[in-house]
Parts: structure tokens; C-alpha cells; sequence
């Protein structure tokens, strides 16, 4: 059993190395190996018998992995798939392709996992990370002197091992080219770790991708075990709604770490200003003085919309000793406002107004829109408050603020519909005045419900045929029995409210 849980090991490692050469794979080093544990090379034909197009699908395999229990049906399985590669396919190299290295990786895995503990499933107290984490893929060759990789050691104290490496000449070893050794809190430190312990402790989806760099990491638990990980630098972890990278970069204070996703994440808004200014000069009727022909109003507002606070403040100073300030802090709400950004390409364009352009006579509006990112600098942007002087894209932004502002409203403590609304009698009938299609004109119908309110939708019988119709309600009034407006035994009655699935249709 530890012979075939060393194999599974050794090969399935191999197999989620990104850096390996195919003639590693496909070479004689398997068939000796399989040989000397007793595994058959049979074609598959034993496998197939059992699970069918899992032999040399990996999505089939998937789903059926958990059942396979025979260690010498899967060796062979194993063995078999590849002698096709070795002798049979096209090219040896098609082993690489995504399709053929996870079928490979998910036998391999459920192999150890039989045959001993899943070794890449973390288990245990973390005490120190090690990730490796190499930026070299397709496309052109970087400069000598660029970074191409970096290695980061953590562990439970605090202390930090950062290292980066260039290109150098092109031949044999990468030249270092920065080295940082130094302490972070030992808080800090342990809730990385702990965050990704807390990830890798359970199964993961890897991510194997040929044109882009790649990552390894170590975990090494407090009795000394490592576990090892590998995976592409594309990869999204999160941990309670945390990014793993995003941590990791955040905590250590280095912006540009590969990490696990390779810091190719786009960049998101932290915080938006905008500020608009209007100056408005007023002749009065009657001159102020000989020496004061206008009066000056001088207007300004803020928008403000912040991911640290969660909020959005909307200011207005109307004059001397008159602020108005609306505050909308919701949390989740706002930060999805600002992930809704495309923070590359926001605000980028602006048409600009001609030469020829005329101003409006005794007024000018102008605006100053600051733009904080999570990555890059900070960004200014001034002109005139008018459709070509703004981004191209502003109406759209205006319109995504007004809709958030105004779906929270002014609340009900001055709402006529609420300090208005009398409670009924016992005895009183609810007589609903409903509009048809946004007409001016209403109708009485009778309902039995207390929830219907002023603004809701529901369905009465209309016309003569009595079919089903949708209708607004725009005022309730009860009326005792002596008072009601039509005789109730002849007033049409609303069938219900209307639901989500009513507006579906």
C-alpha cells in the first residue's frame, strides 16, 4: 500500500506541474513503475467494463471517481490510459492538454486517497506558507531585467521571506533581483494562514492553463508535514468573501505579487468625488448699489461614494449657514455599486465642446470628478457640467446613483399616504379606487383585504366579459354601511393582489 500511495504521489505531482516536459510523462519511467506495483496494462478494457466511457473521459470519470474502490482496477485503468499516449496518439504531447492532465490527476488522486490521506487536502494547525510564483507564459519574451518570478515565506511568528527574480540573459537560472526580509504582525500573519489552511482544507477545483505563468505552494503544519499545491495564475480563491492574492498582497503591502492569480485582476473604484460648482450672477430689479450692479450666487455639491464606509453622501450648500446632507450607507449595496465600475475604462473619454460653443451669459458650471483606485493612482478629471464637457459615460453612472438613492426613498415619516391614513370600523367597507393603464380616470372596486395599499397592483374582473384585468390602486377610503359610495352587492370585488409571477407573465 505505501508503494502505491508513493506512486500516486509521485506521478500525480508531476502531473500538476505546469513546467514539466511531455517526454517526462510519456516516456518508460510510468510502464517501469506500474510494472514493478503488478498493475495490467489491458487497454482499459477491464475499466471500461465497470465505468464505461471513464476510461478516457475525464468528465465521465468525475462522476463516478468517488465509487471506484479497487486499487488494481484503477493501477491498470491508469496504466492503460497511458500506453495510449505512449504509443498509440498522435503526439506524445497531446498528455498536456487540459482534457488528459486532469483525467490523470483525478485518478492519481483517488488513488493515494485509498490507498492512504488525500495529500492535497491540508490538514492540521498552519505554521508556515512557502508560494512560488512564476509570470512566464506565451507572448513576447520580458526584458532582461523585468520580474518573472517571486517566492514568499510566512510563517506563524510574523516574519516574511519575500525574493524576486529577472529574466537575466535567457540561460539557466533566473538572476535575483530584490530581496525583503522583515516582520508583520503576528495577527496579521496568522489570519493568512489561517485562510488558506481553511481553503485548501477542503477539495478545490485546479485551474491548469497553458498560456499563462503558474504558482506552488507549501503548507507545513505545526508537526512538520508539508503539503503541496499547484495551479495556474489565474486562480480566483476566496475565504469568506475574501481573495486569497488580494490578502496576501494587501497584508504584506506589495502591490505587484503574483500570488495565485498573477495580480491580473482588474482594478476596482474605492472611492468616487464628484463636485459640481455653479456660480449664477442675478441682476436685481432694483440696483443693490451704484457699485454692485449683480448678486452672486455662488452654488456648489458633493457626491461622495465610498467602499471603506460603505456609503453614499450627497451634499448641497445652497448658500451662507445652508447645507443639505444625504447619507446612504448600506452595507454590500454600495460596494456592488462600485464593482458594477469598470474602473479601466471609466470616465475615459471625454468629446470636449467646440471652440465656437456659447456660454451661458452671467453663469458658468463646472465640475471636479476624483477617482481612488485599489491599484492605480489616483485620477483627476475637471470641465464644464455640460453633456460634451463630461465623461461619455457619466449619464449612465448618474443614472446607476439616482436609481440607488432613490430606491431607499425619503422614508414615511412625511408621507401623507402613512400620517394620513385613518384605521377603519369594525363595521366599515374598503372601497379601492383603481386606475386602468395610467388613466385619468378611477374606479371603486370592494376588497376584504387590510394590506392593499395605495400603489399596489391587482387583479379585478373588468367589462362586461369580466376578464382579468391589472390594475394601480390610487386611493383607499372605508365607508360605513350607511355612507358607501355604491351599493356593495353591485360593486365589483378585487380578486387578489397581484405577485412576482403576475409581472413574469
Amino acid at each position: 500500500m505505501r508503494q502505491v500511495h508513493d506512486f500516486a504521489l509521485k506521478w500525480c505531482d508531476k502531473f500538476r506541474d505546469q513546467k514539466i516536459n511531455y517526454i517526462e510523462l510519456v516516456d518508460r519511467y510510468m510502464a517501469d513503475d506500474c510494472d514493478a506495483l503488478g498493475f495490467e496494462m489491458d487497454c482499459g478494457n477491464s475499466f471500461a467494463e465497470a465505468y464505461g466511457d471513464a476510461v478516457h473521459n475525464y468528465e465521465e470519470l468525475d462522476k463516478i471517481i468517488d465509487t471506484v474502490t479497487d486499487i488494481k482496477l484503477l493501477g491498470s485503468a491508469i496504466y492503460s490510459r497511458w500506453r495510449y499516449f505512449n504509443h498509440w496518439a498522435y503526439t506524445g504531447e497531446e498528455i498536456l492538454e487540459f482534457k488528459n492532465r486532469s483525467w490523470f490527476i483525478l485518478a492519481l488522486s483517488r488513488l493515494s486517497m485509498l490507498t492512504g490521506e488525500n495529500p492535497f487536502i491540508f490538514k492540521g494547525i498552519p505554521k508556515k506558507i512557502r508560494i512560488v510564483s512564476n509570470g512566464m507564459g506565451y507572448g513576447p519574451c520580458p526584458e532582461p531585467n523585468d520580474i518573472v518570478e517571486q517566492h514568499i515565506t510566512i510563517n506563524s511568528e510574523g516574519r516574511v521571506w519575500f525574493s524576486a527574480y529577472a529574466l537575466g540573459d535567457g540561460f539557466g537560472k533566473y538572476e535575483k533581483a530584490q530581496t525583503k526580509n522583515y516582520k508583520i504582525e503576528k495577527a496579521v500573519a496568522e489570519n493568512i494562514l489561517q485562510k488558506v489552511a481553511t481553503y485548501f482544507s477542503d477539495e478545490y477545483d485546479e485551474v491548469f492553463a497553458t498560456d499563462i505563468g503558474n504558482w506552488e505552494m507549501d503548507i507545513t503544519n505545526t508537526e512538520g508535514k508539508a503539503y503541496k499545491f499547484r495551479g495556474s495564475l489565474c486562480a480566483n480563491f476566496e475565504v469568506d468573501g475574501v481573495d486569497l492574492s488580494d490578502l496576501i498582497r494587501d497584508s504584506l503591502e506589495i502591490d505587484d505579487l503574483y500570488v495565485f492569480d498573477g495580480s491580473f485582476k482588474p482594478d476596482k473604484v474605492n472611492r468616487i468625488t464628484v463636485d459640481y460648482h455653479r456660480v449664477t450672477k442675478i441682476k436685481p430689479k432694483q440696483p443693490i448699489s451704484k457699485d454692485v450692479e449683480y448678486v452672486t450666487w455662488d452654488y456648489t455639491e458633493q457626491l461622495i461614494i465610498d467602499r471603506e464606509i460603505e456609503s453614499i453622501e450627497h451634499i448641497q450648500n445652497i448658500g451662507t449657514d445652508c447645507t443639505i446632507s444625504h447619507k446612504y450607507k448600506v452595507q454590500d449595496g454600495v460596494v456592488g455599486l462600485l464593482d458594477d465600475l469598470d474602473a479601466d475604462y471609466l470616465f475615459e473619454y471625454i468629446e470636449g465642446n467646440p471652440s465656437d460653443v456659447i456660454d451661458t451669459p452671467n453663469e458658468t458650471k463646472e465640475y471636479t470628478i476624483t477617482i481612488d483606485f485599489n491599484k492605480n493612482p489616483q485620477r483627476v478629471i475637471k470641465g464644464t457640467y455640460d453633456k460634451k464637457g463630461l465623461p461619455d459615460d457619466f449619464a449612465d453612472f448618474a443614472e446607476t446613483v439616482f436609481s440607488f438613492m432613490r430606491f431607499y426613498g425619503f422614508g414615511e415619516i412625511l408621507d401623507p399616504s402613512i400620517y394620513g391614513k385613518v384605521k377603519r370600523h369594525k363595521n366599515d367597507h374598503i372601497f379601492c379606487s383603481v386606475a386602468f393603464d395610467k388613466g385619468h380616470k378611477s374606479y371603486y372596486y370592494i376588497t376584504d383585504d387590510d394590506r392593499i395599499e395605495v400603489g399596489d397592483f391587482v387583479l379585478v374582473p373588468a367589462g362586461g366579459d369580466n376578464h382579468i384585468a391589472t390594475v394601480e390602486v390610487v386611493n383607499i377610503e372605508y365607508f360605513s354601511e350607511e355612507n358607501v359610495p355604491l351599493p356593495v352587492d353591485k360593486t365589483k370585488r378585487i380578486i387578489r393582489k397581484c405577485s412576482e409571477e403576475d409581472f413574469d407573465l
